[in-house]
């Protein structure tokens, strides 16, 4: 049986996505932990899907279909075969992962509190040596060291802007090395190509760490976690390009 996509506005990105970010969505959504078709997923079998290729733009409703029902797994009764609004899908990983916030906010803030919630946890693992690595390559302000170096990075990841977009990409990054084995290829910015190779280093093996934590919440919830991070970061990304120049 198909799934259904329900009209969701924080979705409709999946339109303008860069396909190559689409692809490691796709790949959460079909692919386990031991690199074997999930037994659940109904996108691959889709004929539209098929014929669409690697053109993920082209079916990005039906990606957020499969999302969508991968939520509606966590949240209620699978007899219903009906998907959940990506927000709640959102708000139940946030709640899993152990993130207070304020869940009545837009969406982009609730996903800005969980990437710097995400980069606090994993820089919590970290040694005071690889935190000054870090804080090079990011090119932190270096007069701040310390509590004061990383409450000044996650303020501005809060807030949206430029560290929002390197922090997204950064933890999605390192996220897709950890669950499929390989990263982003293309990145525009340079800022964020730099700091992209974190993710093969200390930072990517703390946050490792950080989500195996998490993996004892359950077999949807391991699927939609990775979801939310990069749809988190493709939101960085469009809003990025916007900044630079009007998206839409």
């Amino acid at each position: 049986m198909e799934n259904k996509y329900r009209k969701d506005t924080d979705l409709e990105l999946l339109h303008y996505a860069d396909n190559e970010m689409l692809a490691v969505l796709v790949e959460y959504l079909t692919v386990d932990q031991d690199g074997e078709p999930r037994i659940s997923e109904e996108l691959t079998a889709n004929e539209v899907f098929k014929r669409a290729g690697k053109n993920y733009q082209k079916v990005w409703q039906l990606i957020a279909a499969e999302l969508q029902h991968y939520g509606g797994n966590t949240l209620i009764n699978l007899v219903r075969r009906k998907g959940v609004s990506y927000q709640e899908i959102l708000i139940d990983v946030c709640k899993k992962a152990g993130l207070k916030t304020d869940f009545d906010a837009e969406t982009v803030d609730i996903e800005q509190a969980l990437l710097a919630f995400m980069f606090d946890k994993t820089w919590g693992e970290m040694t005071e040596e690889q935190r000054a690595d870090i804080r090079k390559q990011l090119k932190m302000d270096p007069s701040l060291t310390g509590a004061a170096a990383i409450s000044a990075l996650l303020a501005g990841v809060r807030l949206g802007g430029s560290s929002s977009y390197q922090v997204a990409m950064i933890i999605a990054n390192s996220v897709a090395k950890a669950l499929t084995g390989h990263g982003f290829k293309l990145v525009a910015n340079a800022g964020v190509s730099r700091g992209l190779g974190l993710a093969a280093g200390p930072f990517g093996v703390a946050l490792s760490g950080v989500l195996a934590l998490h993996a004892v919440s359950g077999p949807a919830f391991r699927v939609t976690m990775p979801c939310v991070i990069q749809i988190a970061a493709i939101r960085q990304q469009i809003l990025n390009q916007s900044a630079e120049k009007p998206f839409f």
